[in-house]
């Protein structure tokens, strides 16, 4: 069965996107979000998310893309947020670290799928699609879309 993921692009004031630090598997970096659960819509799962990772509240603006993976069966939904209430705190055991990071000081070990989502979201891409073919390219049938597509 196909898992769905939703991820919150967030920015602080300086322009920086706010990442979160797995406390589990590889202990990687993300943006905040996760998967949906059965029955539930990806805003829920996305505010529900935002609520375990990171202690906010966030407000959903506007989508950024669909990333899908098929050879992992795997869809992803990433979207533009802002902080409604509270400061990002990494919440125990789930998340290990929170912080702020430029599009040129972003951890060298971030997946290649997280990072073109994350450089999307400082492009300000707005309802892009985007297709890996494996754990680190993009399928070729995509690369001219995604080129030319025009900003917001």
């Amino acid at each position: 069965m196909s898992t769905v993921g939703v991820f919150a692009s967030v920015f602080d004031s300086f322009g920086r996107i706010l990442l979160v630090r797995h406390g589990y598997g590889a202990r990687q970096w993300s943006t905040p979000g996760g998967r949906v659960e059965p029955g539930e819509s990806p805003v829920a799962a996305l505010l529900r998310e935002a609520t375990e990772e990171i202690a906010c509240e966030i407000r959903i603006s506007h989508l950024i893309g669909i990333y899908a993976s098929p050879y992992r069966d795997d869809l992803v939904l990433s979207f533009h947020a802002t902080l409604a209430s509270g400061a990002p705190q990494a919440c125990l055991p789930e998340i290990t670290d929170v912080m702020f990071s430029g599009r040129n000081s972003l951890p060298p070990d971030l997946p290649f799928t997280r990072r073109i989502r994350i450089q999307d979201a400082f492009d300000r891409f707005r309802a892009i699609v985007r297709v890996f073919d494996s754990a680190d390219s993009l399928a070729p049938s995509f690369d001219m879309d995604v080129l030319s597509h025009t900003k917001a």
